[in-house]
């Protein structure tokens, strides 16, 4: 008999535990796949707490996709690199982006959108929200490091 009620509270909490798995798509599909060099043209992602803003005029190659409205890059106190879709996904509007925040000397590791004022934090690759109307977090993109040293941006 104990045997039978092992197996049913099991199984009951194996059918609590499904669910939906929530969506990382928090603005339009796009696709993203573009090179960061931070060796070479994006020199300044080598330094901790820094960012570049990558869109269709920073095209490299004809095959460079970048986002929704364009792509933020920012590197962490470590110097990790985090990639983020510019677009606030409060607004959901490829003309409304978010902005890098300063903080004291330079780059606070936050970004604000410039129309509902929601502002994010992108330490650590979070992107979520700090303050403001926006219930979702930036979408973020993943970022692979490649052998020569260069990173590769996608979705």
């Amino acid at each position: 008999m104990k045997r039978i009620g092992v197996f049913f509270l099991i199984f009951l909490l194996m059918a609590l535990s499904c669910g939906e798995e929530e969506s990382r798509q928090t603005v339009p599909y796009a696709p993203v796949n573009f090179r960061v060099d931070p060796n070479g043209v994006d020199y300044i992602l080598r330094n901790n707490l820094s960012y570049k803003i990558f869109t269709e005029n920073e095209a490299h190659t004809t095959t460079d996709r970048f986002g929704y409205a364009g792509v933020l890059v920012v590197t962490d106190a470590n110097g990790a690199l985090y990639a983020f879709d510019l677009c606030c996904p409060h607004e959901e509007n490829r003309n409304v982006t978010v902005s890098p925040e300063y903080e004291g000397n330079g780059y606070g590791g936050k970004v604000k959108c410039s129309a509902c004022g929601s502002v994010y934090v992108t330490m650590f690759g979070l992107g979520n929200v700090e303050s403001g109307p926006s219930a979702e977090s930036l979408q973020r993109y993943n970022v692979i490091r490649l052998q020569d040293g260069s990173w590769r941006v996608v979705n």
